[in-house]
């Protein structure tokens, strides 16, 4: 799941004055169905971990799914609109890790180890 939201980070990243206006002029609906395939896998993993007991289980995943996307579209606008800026997509990706029910000092250590073996692997 870390993985998935710092690439989705670097995508939204580089695409974000796009997702910004489709939201604007295509409507909800239509980003919505543009990114029903990353949350069918969103889901898919969410009640994977909800079953290991990595990830709370007190929202069903794709409800759990669809507020985490909306959490991340706000982040993105939010690193592009104001004074906060998230490069790496650290702060988001942990961010995306507590409201999906990890403890935030897992989270961190967790996307820090996941971001330091791509920038080994000479992919970040």
């Amino acid at each position: 799941m870390t993985r998935m939201v710092v690439a989705a980070w670097t995508v939204g990243d580089h695409y974000r004055m796009l997702i910004t206006l489709g939201r604007r002029h295509l409507g909800e609906d239509e980003i919505h169905t543009t990114l029903a395939p990353a949350r069918a896998e969103a889901v898919a993993t969410l009640r994977r971990g909800q079953r290991e007991g990595v990830f709370a289980d007190h929202l069903p995943a794709p409800v759990l799914a669809q507020a985490l996307e909306a959490l991340m579209l706000a982040l993105a606008e939010e690193n592009a609109a104001g004074p906060w800026a998230d490069p790496t997509g650290e702060a988001a990706a942990t961010a995306f890790l507590v409201a999906a029910g990890v403890a935030p000092q897992r989270a961190a250590l967790q996307v820090q180890e996941v971001i330091g073996r791509d920038r080994a692997a000479g992919d970040g």
